[in-house]
């Protein structure tokens, strides 16, 4: 399309959407932490609110995001930090 802009059918996914809104930090390129949901995951099925803190590419199709969530696990709520593909991660509104 003209103008670089997408066709309807292709949105950005959120790995791209926060790559564009990354702004220079004083070490370099820093990123603003995200509202998001985690879901897909085997060990935790189900929707869990999260929060994205940074993005790592892995293979030239392939991110990563740095998310910190939390799971009910029975009994309390747990925190969780780990890396997770991008297709886990979605955004909170």
């Amino acid at each position: 399309m003209a103008g670089g802009m997408r066709a309807p059918r292709e949105r950005l996914t959120l790995a791209e959407r926060s790559e564009l809104s990354r702004a220079p930090g004083p070490t370099g390129p820093a990123t603003t932490a995200r509202h998001c949901w985690v879901s897909g995951l085997p060990d935790h099925p189900g929707r869990w609110p999260g929060l994205l803190l940074e993005w790592r590419k892995v293979t030239p199709t392939l991110w990563q995001g740095r998310v910190v969530y939390t799971v009910h696990d029975g009994r309390q709520t747990v925190l969780i930090e780990a890396w997770l593909s991008g297709t886990c991660l979605e955004p909170a509104g």
